[in-house]
């Protein structure tokens, strides 16, 4: 892994990543990281553009556990 990378472990819907990986199979060159990569950095564009500003960086630690609500 390049030094300027950081791993992030996640549990997703089981057909969501199975679908996911069928996509990467089928796809000449394609593979999870760079789909992963561009699915992150295309919704994080969409929802700062949506809030018209970069969010700050974190003033601390992500909260963990069981979300109070379902996400937007």
């Amino acid at each position: 892994m390049p030094a300027d990378t950081a791993r992030l472990t996640v549990d997703l819907p089981a057909d969501l990543l199975e679908a996911t990986k069928a996509a990467v199979y089928w796809t000449p060159g394609l593979t999870l990281r760079l789909l992963v990569e561009a699915a992150l950095a295309s919704e994080l564009a969409r929802r700062t553009e949506e809030r018209g500003e970069d969010y700050p960086p974190r003033a601390g630690e992500l909260l963990t556990g069981r979300p109070l609500t379902e996400p937007p």
